[in-house]
C-alpha cells in the first residue's frame, strides 16, 4: 500500500498532472496516454474535454439485434460515437457475474472484447470497476460471493491483486484502459462487511461499520485498488485513476465525504492519490423525487464542482447523468426544467456541457451519460437506435473545449 508523502504546499493541477486538460495535439494517436517527467499520467489523446457516454450493455444488445444510425445512416455505435465527435467511452466491470446475458455482459472477458473495440475505434476507455459480482451503488456495495468470508487483510491484499490482474489482462490483450474507476458510486463505502449492516465476522468498508472505524478500512481498500491498477499497467504507463461519488447536486455531501476521506488517510499515512473526482448527476429521474433530497438544480452542480476544485486542485468529471427525450416530467423540486423531448435532451446536455466547463481552473474536464446503449427514454438514440440532438451536442463540446 502506498504511504503518503511528505506533506507540500498545495500546487494547481497543471504543475500535479501538468498537460491533462490541454488540447489534442495533432501528432498524438487516439487513445493514447501521454505522461510528465515524473511519470505520472498527464494527458489523454483525443482531446482535453471528455464526452462520450456508457455503452457498458453494448455487446449484449446488438446479440439481440440492436441496430443504431446518424444522418450519414446505420453503422456500429462506437463508429456513430467517433464519428459524431464522441472521445470516451465508460464500461463497467464485475467480479464474477450471472451467466445470464445481461449480466455476463459485465465479465472480464466481454469488458476485454468491448475494451479493444472501443480503442481499435479511435476512442478512450474508461473502465469502471465494482468490486461486486453485482450492481455497486449507493445502496448496495456486496462483496464478491468468492471474497465475502475473507478477513479484512486478505480482503485489502485481494482488492490490490484483482485490480493488478485485470489491467495487466487488460493491457495484454490491446485494451488497457485510459482511465480507471476504483469503485462506483461509493457514497457509503465498499465491500461491505458480512451479515446485517456489516455486523457479520468479516469486516468490510461501509463507513458505519465499527472498531476500526469503516471509513478507515474504505481507504485502505480505495488505495489497494489505486495501487493494483498502476502495478498491473507496468511497464505501460498506468491510467488516469478516479474516485467516483453520486449526488453531485449536494455540495454539503460532498465536501463532508472528500473531507473526511483524505483525513482518514493522513491519519493513516495514506497517499489515496487519485486523479480525478467522479460525479453523479440524475436531476429527473424518479427514485430521485423519492429520496426527498434538497433542491437538484444545476447551479448546485457547480458549487459541488467549484467546492471540489479549489480544495483539492483535482479534475471533476461528470461520469453518469442523464435526461429524457420522451414521457411526463416528474415533480422533482429543483430540477432543471427542459422539456423531455428531444430538444430539451438537447437543450440539457448544453446547459450541463457549459456548467462543467466553468469550473474554476479549467477542471471540469468531462460528462458521460449513462447507460446510452439502450435507446430507452432517456438515451440520445431513440426507440429505433436513430441518433438524436443531443448526441452531436455532446460530440461538439468534445472538439471545442
Amino acid at each position: 500500500m502506498k504511504l503518503i508523502a511528505p506533506l507540500r504546499k498545495p500546487l494547481l493541477l497543471t504543475a500535479v498532472l501538468g498537460a491533462a486538460l490541454v488540447a489534442l495535439a495533432p501528432a498524438r494517436a487516439p487513445g493514447q496516454v501521454t505522461h510528465n517527467a515524473s511519470g505520472a499520467p498527464s494527458a489523454i489523446a483525443g482531446g482535453s474535454f471528455w464526452t462520450g457516454a456508457d455503452l457498458s450493455q453494448l455487446p449484449e444488445r446488438e446479440k439481440r439485434g440492436f441496430q443504431y444510425s446518424d444522418a450519414q445512416g446505420q453503422a456500429d455505435l462506437l463508429l456513430i460515437a467517433r464519428r459524431n465527435g464522441w472521445n470516451m467511452i465508460r464500461v463497467r466491470l464485475w467480479v464474477q457475474p450471472d451467466p445470464k446475458p445481461e449480466a455476463a455482459v459485465s465479465s472480464l472477458e466481454s469488458v476485454t472484447l468491448l475494451g479493444k473495440r472501443i480503442k481499435a475505434a479511435g476512442l478512450s476507455f474508461l473502465l469502471d470497476i465494482h468490486y461486486s459480482d453485482t450492481w455497486a451503488d449507493p445502496g448496495h456495495q456486496i462483496k464478491p460471493k468468492a471474497w465475502a468470508e475473507l478477513p479484512f487483510p486478505q480482503l485489502v491484499q485481494k482488492v490490490h491483486d484483482y485490480s493488478r490482474e485485470v489491467i495487466a489482462h487488460l493491457r495484454e490483450n490491446g485494451a488497457l484502459p485510459d482511465m480507471v474507476q476504483v469503485g462506483n458510486e461509493t457514497r457509503n463505502g465498499l465491500l461491505y462487511g458480512s451479515g446485517s449492516k456489516g455486523a457479520g465476522p468479516q469486516p468490510g468498508g461501509g463507513f458505519w461499520e465499527k472498531a476500526p472505524a469503516g471509513r478507515d478500512r474504505a481507504v485502505q481498500l480505495l488505495q489497494a485498488g489505486l495501487d493494483g491498477v498502476r502495478e498491473g499497467a507496468a511497464p505501460a504507463r498506468p491510467p488516469l485513476t478516479i474516485i467516483h461519488i453520486p449526488d453531485g447536486q449536494d455540495p454539503q455531501f460532498v465536501s463532508n465525504y472528500f473531507r473526511d476521506l483524505h483525513a482518514s488517510a493522513r491519519a493513516q499515512n495514506i497517499a489515496l492519490d487519485y486523479s480525478i473526482i467522479g460525479l453523479s448527476y440524475y436531476p429527473a429521474h424518479p427514485w430521485d423525487a423519492k429520496a426527498g433530497y434538497p433542491g437538484w438544480t444545476m447551479e448546485r452542480l457547480a458549487e459541488s464542482m467549484k467546492l471540489l476544485a479549489t480544495t483539492y486542485h483535482k479534475p471533476v468529471m461528470v461520469v453518469e447523468t442523464a435526461w429524457p427525450r420522451a414521457g411526463q416530467p416528474d415533480k422533482v423540486p429543483g430540477a432543471p426544467q427542459f422539456p423531455f423531448t428531444p430538444q430539451g435532451q438537447a437543450n440539457y446536455y448544453r446547459a450541463l456541457l457549459t456548467t462543467v466547463q466553468a469550473v474554476p481552473d479549467g477542471l471540469g474536464i468531462g460528462i458521460l451519460p449513462w447507460d446510452q446503449d439502450s435507446r430507452n427514454w432517456d438515451s440520445v438514440f431513440d426507440d429505433n437506435g436513430h441518433a438524436q440532438p443531443a448526441v452531436r451536442v455532446l460530440g461538439d463540446a468534445a472538439k471545442t473545449r
